[in-house]
Parts: C-alpha cells; structure tokens; sequence
C-alpha cells in the first residue's frame, strides 16, 4: 500500500473520478456525432463520402482511446478500494507519491516503468537488421 496520506489519496480518488466522468460524457457525445454523420451521408459525392468516412476513423479511434484509458481509470478506483494503490505491479516496492500525483493510474514504480520501456525498445525490430 501506498505511504499516501488519506488527504492525498482522496485528492487522487477525486480527479480519478472526474476525469472518468469527462470521457464518459465525451464518448457519449463523440457516439451521438458518429451516428449523426452516418445518418446524413446518403446523396453526397465521393469527396464528401470520403471526407466522412476519414473523420468518422478519427472519432472512432479517439473513443477507443477514451475506452481505454476509462478502463484503466477504473482498474486504479478498484485498487484505491482494494488498498494495493500505489504498490508496483512489478517489484511491490511502493510507487513514488509524486508520480501517483502526476499519474494516478500508474502501476510501475519509475525504475519498473523505465526497465520495461528499455526492454521494450530492444525487442522492435529495425528494418534490415536480422537477429542471429
């Protein structure tokens, strides 16, 4: 568990919750533009369709952003709950206040965190190098 004070964690708690409810409204919203840009797309040339189609991409691939990172909101609410909020996920070593502020949804300490981007930098393949 965290050496968070109560303060702290319901400050965290707080703007966990707000910025959930904020993507929430957005993707509601964002779904609503979807289905009305679909509705009125008959009887238009293809510049048009076309120019439709790539913002509709758009709007989808932001909302699963939003889903995405709502999941993972609601994954540190339920571990705020649990009391494993702010252990890392890696080493179970408590998780810097200053980072659990900065990012809330953190589950890696910043050396776990730091590892697995440098081990995740040397398993992409470069183009034209080969592994022997």
């Amino acid at each position: 568990m965290s050496k968070l004070s109560p303060e702290a964690l319901n400050k965290i708690r707080e703007d966990l919750q707000k910025r959930r409810d904020e993507l929430v409204g957005e993707s509601l919203s964002t779904q609503s533009d979807i289905r009305e840009a679909d509705a009125t797309r008959g009887g238009r040339d293809s510049l048009d369709e076309s120019s439709t189609e790539q913002g509709i991409s758009a709007q989808i691939r932001l909302a699963d952003r939003d889903r995405k990172l709502i999941r993972k909101i609601d994954d540190a609410l339920e571990r705020l709950d649990s009391e494993d909020y702010g252990e890392c996920e890696e080493c179970e070593e408590p998780i810097n206040e200053r980072r659990l502020i900065v990012r809330p949804m953190a589950t890696l300490c910043i050396d776990c965190k730091e590892e697995q981007e440098r081990q995740e930098a040397r398993n992409k393949i470069r183009p034209g190098l080969i592994d022997e």
